[in-house]
């Protein structure tokens, strides 16, 4: 008897409708994949204002309506047939692409798996359909239809997609529920938004609007978004030339999740790891493990220098020089970090739904801010409640008056106030205590600043990939200044000698298998700039040993103490939040106070 499980299978033709199906997953993955590819559309027609109505997720309906340029009866036709595109007419235009949508598989993708109506038209022309039901013919018959009014104008394109997957069970009893769906394509729209700031979005989901944004400038986007219109300071810089970058960073506000970063790359949003990753090299020190920052980060880059081609969803981008996309960002991050000093300060704030409509002005050091006040008495010795002794401080305070105005006192045991040319400064005492203790235990592991070292008695034989302990030897040196001696043991392993004093020793030889690990992956640009991979957990050792250290909410502090504190922080290098990402002080303009009180109108 034939054993059925030798049985060689005969090859065969798939029949189009089924190989149409499977090319179409690539593309078409969710009801937010449909709109992104649609929404892009929209965008390379030159449309000013994009509609999205969802029913259901999308599942049930979804709908895109733009103002863009339409299209003709004749491209109508064509639209929805494989390999049929506008943007491309030979191979080595791949090289030079500048459109969003350029496959030439998005709307028969769709088709493929979905009922499919395309409403179009252009300047001075009728109105065309065409409806095309779960295939992507080779040509599909376009039809007359009264006119449609096109979000107030007279040309435009609407495409509908209803029935998403229901022929394909095995698609759809993965979609996620209602709400989600939405979400995710709440998010896509929301990243074409900062994408095109001058175009105005809506978003609609079962006849609830869920999303309304204006043509505005990127800068009113990104405060619109990212913070919700809280008036967190907005930093901002450009580098332009032939490879060009623009970053806006909300500093002070911190999400636990990198939805909040923003990729865009010659007009195009994207989730890609190497920029992602060249985002985040510069920014490691300023947030804690598992904490990532709001901001958006556009790169202008020689087309030919970039393949868009590397994913079927267009999300991904092969750069033929990662080297300089790290080198780009992490100059213009480094920019920002150091043009926010306290001279150019607008104080970051998470306000009360009060405060949620004012403006915050600028602190100016070079200003008129300069203080004539003079301590009415000694510090009180016996005033301090923490473990922080006044005479055993050492040089964390050296008792002398700053240019922040006036000391007033402290509200509910937490808050110092200070008070200059009718402005209130309000700060925190934990979180800037926090911040001056941590930046100063960050400098002694970094820069070896009375490094405190622990030798192990046994030293840690950390067994790697031979490939990998060859190409380790010439970074272990920059461990060093992190407080490890360690060296290449033999051809497979790496002998650690010594680890900072802060690290402590459990789980160590995973955590130092993880750091070698890292040290390895890291891109070359990020070593040669000096900026060492830092270790997770010796990065939260290091921040966790600042709140220890520091006053708490509560603790009482005298006058003098208080001064010297807040003369600390100024001097730090981000004096705005403290190592969680919480803010620091906040400042309010005595033009605010009347209005609440109704003073002004």
């Amino acid at each position: 008897m034939e054993d059925s499980a030798l049985t060689i299978k005969k090859i065969q033709i798939l029949p189009p409708l089924v190989a149409e199906r499977i090319a179409a997953g690539e593309v078409i993955e969710r009801p937010a994949s449909v709109v992104k590819e649609l929404v892009e559309n929209s965008i390379d027609a030159g449309a000013t204002q994009i509609e999205v109505r969802l029913q259901k997720g999308g599942c049930d309906l979804i709908e895109v309506i733009d103002n863009g340029s339409g299209m003709p009866s004749s491209d109508l036709e064509l639209s929805v047939c494989r390999h049929a595109t506008s943007k491309i007419s030979k191979f080595e235009d791949l090289s030079q692409l500048i459109s969003l949508g350029f496959r030439g598989e998005a709307l028969p993708s769709i088709a493929a798996v979905a009922s499919l109506k395309i409403t179009t038209k252009i300047k001075n022309a009728e109105t065309f359909e065409v409806v095309v039901e779960h295939t992507a013919p080779k040509k599909a018959e376009s039809h007359r239809v009264p006119n449609y009014n096109f979000l107030g104008s007279d040309h435009g394109t609407r495409i509908t997609v209803t029935s998403l997957f229901s022929q394909i069970p095995a698609r759809l009893k993965f979609l996620k529920s209602a709400g989600a769906e939405t979400s995710a394509v709440r998010e896509i729209i929301e990243r074409l938004a900062l994408t095109h700031p001058e175009i105005a979005f809506t978003l609609q989901s079962d006849d609830r609007k869920v999303l309304a944004l204006p043509s505005e400038t990127l800068a009113k986007r990104a405060e619109r978004m990212l913070a919700d219109n809280n008036p967190f300071e907005l930093l901002h810089t450009k580098l332009e030339g032939s490879w060009g970058i623009e970053v806006l960073w909300l500093k002070g506000l911190s999400n636990p999740h990198t939805r909040s970063i923003y990729q865009i790359v010659n007009g195009r949003a994207l989730r890609d790891r190497i920029v992602q990753q060249a985002i985040l090299s510069p920014l490691r020190q300023s947030f804690l493990p598992g904490n990532f920052p709001s901001l958006i980060v556009k790169l202008d880059i020689p087309a030919d220098e970039i393949d868009v081609n590397a994913h079927p969803t267009k999300t991904e981008i092969r750069f033929l020089d990662s080297k300089k996309i790290f080198a780009l960002c992490h100059a213009a991050i480094e920019r920002l970090l150091s043009d926010s000093t306290p001279s150019e300060l607008e104080l970051s704030s998470v306000m009360n739904p009060i405060y949620s409509q004012g403006s915050y002005p600028h602190y100016n050091q070079n200003s008129n801010f300069q203080s004539n006040y003079q301590p009415a008495h000694q510090p009180e010795l016996g005033a301090f409640t923490s473990n922080m002794n006044p005479t055993n401080i050492g040089d964390d305070f050296n008792f002398d008056t700053t240019p922040y105005g006036q000391y007033k006192g402290i509200w509910f045991s937490t808050y110092l106030v200070f008070e200059q040319n009718e402005e209130i400064l309000l700060i925190d005492q934990h979180a800037a205590h926090e911040r001056i203790r941590y930046e100063k235990l960050k400098s002694r592991v970094l820069k070896r600043e009375k490094v405190e070292e622990q030798v192990l008695l046994v030293p840690e034989v950390i067994k790697m990939d031979s490939e990998k302990v060859f190409q380790l030897r010439e970074k272990l040196p920059l461990l060093l200044s992190m407080g490890f001696d360690c060296d290449a043991f033999s051809e497979e392993s790496i002998l650690v000698r010594s680890i900072p004093a802060v690290w402590g020793m459990g789980n160590l030889t995973l955590r130092l298998k993880n750091l070698l690990e890292r040290l390895h992956d890291s891109n070359p640009a990020s070593m040669e700039l000096n900026h060492p991979v830092w270790d997770e957990t010796l990065f939260e050792k290091v921040a966790m040993e600042a709140c220890r250290s520091s006053f708490k909410a509560g603790d009482h502090m005298n006058e003098w103490s208080a001064i010297d504190l807040t003369k600390k922080l100024m001097q730090c290098e981000h004096p705005g939040n403290c190592p969680h990402g919480r803010v620091t002080y906040i400042k309010i303009s005595r033009n605010k106070v009347d209005e609440w009180f109704n003073r002004k109108l």
